[in-house]
C-alpha cells in the first residue's frame, strides 16, 4: 500500500487541489514539495465560489494545508 508521501511524489508534473484552513482551494501543477509538506505550484489559480483568480507560481505553507488531492 503506498504511502501518502509516495502519491504526492507521483503527482509531481500534474494538477492538484489544495485545501487551505482558512477554505481556499488553489489548483496547480505541483512542481516540488519538502518534509514539511511546503508546496510549490505552476500555473496556480484560486477557486472561490463562481470566481477563479490566476496566481502564476506559488509557494504554500505546509502548515496552512488542510489537504492535498490529485486533481
Amino acid at each position: 500500500m503506498p504511502r501518502p508521501i509516495d502519491v504526492l511524489d507521483r503527482s509531481k508534473g500534474k494538477r492538484v487541489i489544495v485545501r487551505l484552513k482558512n477554505g481556499i482551494e488553489i489548483t496547480g501543477m505541483l512542481q516540488a514539495f519538502d518534509l514539511h509538506l511546503n508546496i510549490w505550484l505552476e500555473e496556480a489559480e484560486e477557486r472561490r465560489e463562481d470566481t477563479h483568480i490566476k496566481l502564476g507560481s506559488v509557494l504554500i505553507r505546509g502548515d496552512t494545508i488542510v489537504l492535498i488531492s490529485p486533481e
